[in-house]
């Protein structure tokens, strides 16, 4: 990603005023990008559509960060990011206390990405805020598209089943965490996250960790929701919505880059309700410690100004149900320059008995069991 710095200078000058002629040195970048393409749809049983769409190859929106330097080892440090959708100019929603129906309607500006204001030491760096969870970190780090386009794996991983997503499955509003500092165990990050359910939502703890060493990346987490289903009672069962429901979470995954260019990575993810049960299915009843995986395997190759994508991932829902679904993608993207990008990218989701996937957000989805894919193109262009 390509940022672009402003005001540096006169920020480290008000940075010197407000601290009595101390010249701090602060900095606030503006970084982003605009994403468009036209996507056709098709989904078994209901034939096709096209849509002009954005987020094919990078996400849209805008974001701000900066930095001051408070010497002996301390710096402040804040994170604003805000997604839209280019194709009609509206915001996109975020959540009120990680609450299920807590969702804003969208239309405006919303922080919905992340919005973390920290404060780094000797020590470590405490963070706070709303940010991406510790198991989400694998999924994004080792999916070829960065989870962005029809064929990124957030098709499958924001649910826990296709129509039920969960707030904590991606980003965790209300949270604190605390980084230690990346130069006590050389190459190795480790992390803790918690959110506060403040008196109306879930509660959220987890633990996360990254170690690089050359051309090699590992990443995992894992993480616990305390009732994260309490506002859905009139869709699902009692124990479902109770606030002693809790829904496990674990993830971990890898890169490795090869010489010429090629990165070869995957990721494994598992979520876990301690009960589930829909209203819709009175005769499967409540099932206990229903777990639904995730595996993925994918690389990105490049040439000059080309890039080749490809991925398979394999959802494994081992409840009653058995809504079982397999993805495969492939894509291209041809670089105008560091900033400008053209690209292609194809989806096919091959589902079995009730489950039906299909692109995430087009609201196209195929009859049970049935087959569904997309087709995208387009350009996006970062600042």
């Amino acid at each position: 990603m390509r940022r672009t710095s402003v005001a540096r200078a006169a920020l480290t000058l008000l940075g010197a005023c407000a601290a009595g002629g101390t010249m701090a040195q602060s900095s606030l970048t503006i970084f982003g990008g605009v994403d468009g393409n036209v996507t056709r749809v098709k989904a078994e049983g209901r034939g096709h559509v096209w849509t002009v769409r954005d987020s094919g190859n990078y996400v849209t929106k805008i974001g701000f960060t900066g930095n001051e330097d408070l010497g002996g080892g301390y710096r402040a440090h804040f994170y604003l990011e805000s997604q839209a959708s280019s194709d009609t100019g509206s915001g996109v929603a975020t959540n009120t206390n990680n609450r299920v129906t807590g969702s804003s309607t969208g239309g405006g500006l919303t922080w919905n990405r992340k919005s973390t204001v920290s404060l780094f030491t000797p020590l470590g760096e405490a963070r706070f805020g709303r940010d991406y969870t510790t198991t989400f970190a694998p999924v994004a780090y080792f999916d070829p598209w960065g989870t962005a386009s029809v064929g990124g794996s957030v098709n499958y991983q924001p649910y826990y089943k296709g129509s039920l997503a969960l707030p904590t499955l991606v980003r965790v509003s209300n949270s604190a965490a605390y980084h230690i500092p990346r130069s006590w165990v050389r190459g190795l990050q480790l992390y803790a996250q918690a959110a506060a359910g403040e008196g109306v939502g879930p509660r959220f703890v987890g633990l996360g960790s990254t170690y690089l060493n050359g051309p090699l990346l590992v990443a995992g987490g894992v993480s616990r929701t305390n009732a994260p289903l309490t506002d859905m009672a009139t869709a699902l069962t009692a124990p479902t919505v109770s606030p002693d429901n809790k829904l496990s979470i674990w993830s971990l995954g890898a890169w490795y880059k090869l010489p010429g260019q090629l990165t070869l990575m995957g990721f494994y993810h598992s979520q876990t309700l301690d009960a589930y049960g829909s209203l819709a299915t009175p005769a499967i009843g409540t099932e206990r410690d229903r777990e639904v995986t995730d595996a993925s395997i994918g690389m990105t190759w490049s040439f000059g100004l080309e890039t080749l994508k490809a991925s398979y991932i394999v959802r494994n829902d081992k409840g009653a149900e058995d809504a079982d679904s397999r993805q495969i993608a492939f894509g291209a993207t041809h670089n105008f320059s560091k900033r400008t990008t053209l690209f292609a990218t194809y989806v096919q989701f091959q589902n079995k008995n009730t489950a039906a996937y299909n692109f995430i957000a087009s609201g196209f989805t195929p009859v049970a069991g049935g087959k569904a894919s997309a087709l995208q193109a387009g350009i996006s262009h970062i600042f």
